[in-house]
Parts: C-alpha cells; sequence; structure tokens
C-alpha cells in the first residue's frame, strides 16, 4: 500500500509541475512539446491491475484537459497508455519477474530498462496526443515525427530527473576508509 501512495503522491507532484512549470513548453512550433505529467505515469508501480492504469491515465488526463483547456486531448492520450501500459511492463520484465510494488527506476532495473520503458509510453503518449490533435488520416506522419521529437525530448528530461531525484543507492556497511580526511 506503501508503494502506491508513493506513487499516486510523485503523479500528483509531477502533474502539478506540468501545470505551473512546463505548462507553455512548446518549441519549434509545435514539434517539441514537454509533456512532464507522463514521468508519474512511469513511475506507477508494476503490478497494479490493469483497470486501475487505464483509470489513473485517463482520470490526469482529464485533470489536466480542465487546467489547460485542451479540450479531451489529454484525457485520450491518458486514457490510450492506461491501455499500454500493462503491455509495455510485460515486455520490460525480467525472467524471474518484479518484487510486488516495484516501481521502475535506474537503481534497481539499469538506464536500459528505465529508458525503453519511459519511450514505449512517452511515445505512445505523444503520437496519440498529435493524432487526435490533426484528426485527419494524412496528418498521421506529421504526427508520428512530432512524437519521435516530442519524445525524445521528455526522454531526456525524465531520465535528468531520475538521475537527479531518483532512488539513490543504499551503501552496505559503514563507511571505512584508511584516509583521515574521508
Amino acid at each position: 500500500m506503501n508503494a502506491i501512495i508513493r506513487a499516486i503522491g510523485i503523479l500528483a507532484l509531477t502533474w502539478l509541475l506540468q501545470v505551473v512549470v512546463f505548462r507553455f513548453g512548446v518549441f519549434s512550433n509545435g514539434w517539441l512539446v514537454i509533456c512532464f505529467h507522463i514521468y508519474g505515469l512511469i513511475l506507477l508501480p508494476l503490478d497494479l491491475p490493469k483497470a486501475s492504469y487505464l483509470i489513473i491515465g485517463a482520470l490526469t488526463g482529464a485533470f489536466l484537459d480542465v487546467v489547460i483547456l485542451t479540450g479531451g486531448l489529454h484525457m485520450a492520450a491518458g486514457a490510450f497508455v492506461g491501455l499500454m501500459i500493462p503491455k509495455w511492463n510485460e515486455l520490460i520484465t525480467p525472467r524471474d519477474g518484479f518484487i510486488k510494488g516495484h516501481s521502475i527506476s535506474v537503481n534497481h532495473d539499469g538506464w536500459g530498462r528505465f529508458i525503453a520503458l519511459s519511450t514505449l509510453i512517452t511515445f505512445s503518449y505523444m503520437f496519440v496526443l498529435f493524432a487526435v490533435e490533426g484528426f485527419k488520416w494524412s496528418l498521421i506522419p506529421s504526427a508520428f515525427a512530432k512524437a519521435l521529437c516530442s519524445s525524445a525530448l521528455n526522454v531526456i528530461l525524465f531520465s535528468i530527473a531520475q538521475g537527479l531525484f531518483g532512488e539513490k543507492p543504499k551503501t552496505k556497511g559503514p563507511k571505512v576508509s584508511a584516509y583521515p580526511w574521508s
């Protein structure tokens, strides 16, 4: 239960940062869009029931739509990502599985798994966001390209955030050194 409360707290914090700080994070005529709240969706525990990912993703997007007036774009993208998170989690799961309440982190899973999961979730969110925004079949290639660019930017931001604020490695045993100044 503690892992779920922690994850919801992180999701609320990333959502608040999206609204307050990254709200106008649109660059290069809409080709680079910062969606920092996706980081909270990435850090959800990997063993939640499938329906809860859908509900959490849709509610996160709906709350964002209400605040920044995007008319349901983020709710559609959040609901789609909520449907896809269990599939993406299955792709990165190691052979022996994860422990109960595990959330992805660089210290436990490594940069490869973290970046793979971040890229899959972020790209699917951004692609749906841009595809629904354009709402034409002829704009799908443009939505794909915008999703690639925005996903690259967001994954870089998530990696920086994970490096700065992620779980720190636990030291084993006392720190004893032969040098008196350390």
